[in-house]
């Protein structure tokens, strides 16, 4: 499967090298399996880094920018900031203008739930999860690296939570994609029940 980004024509060579779809990186790496690997190997650490640090912010699109600046510094210039082209996988993600203001509208509905602390059992923590995690994808904030720093962001939402720890090893990629596409069309079922499986007592 390909699971490479589709990017609107011309705006692509502020993050590639030329000609490619190679991300420009901080170690000049120019072959996309060699930074596929290495971006792999970086991340881990850093997410590990993370999941020891506990709740690093306050589930605001900054707190959200900041997650994907620890995983991704070492590689990226642009690593933290909100992208300025368009992107598509199947379909688009939220065009690059509006990503501020729907995040904010997602935001606003979280501070409504009340960053889902009243919560306690596990059903309708998967349920709630599950619809702020398939708008996030959808706005889709970041260039590149948007499912790991989404999946830490959700981690981090449990432990504010406190009677749940979120263990996205207990899901397949494959389920996590299936459940993406329905969510994109606002059908959260399957990713109700990846992360019903997903989710622990803490």
């Amino acid at each position: 499967m390909d699971d490479r980004y589709n990017y609107d024509s011309g705006r692509d060579d502020k993050y590639c090298y030329p000609g490619t779809s190679v991300l420009k990186n901080k170690l000049n790496i120019t072959e996309q399996a060699e930074l596929t690997d290495i971006e792999r190997q970086i991340t881990m650490v850093r997410y590990f880094d993370l999941e020891r640090q506990g709740v690093t912010g306050d589930f605001s699109l900054n707190h959200l920018c900041q997650i994907h600046r620890y995983l991704f510094s070492d590689l990226y210039d642009w690593a933290g900031k909100i992208r300025d082209v368009n992107i598509a996988k199947g379909t688009y993600f939220c065009f690059y203008p509006y990503i501020v203001d729907n995040f904010e509208t997602v935001y606003r509905q979280l501070r409504k739930e009340n960053y889902l602390l009243d919560i306690r059992d596990v059903s309708t923590m998967a349920n709630r999860l599950a619809f702020f995690l398939g708008e996030i994808n959808m706005i889709h904030p970041f260039r590149e690296g948007n499912g790991r720093a989404q999946r830490m962001y959700l981690e981090q939402l449990c432990r504010f939570n406190g009677e749940f720890d979120l263990q996205f090893s207990h899901c397949t990629y494959e389920q996590m994609r299936d459940a993406s596409i329905d969510a994109a069309v606002c059908q959260y079922g399957k990713m109700e029940e990846v992360l019903k499986q997903c989710l622990v007592d803490h």
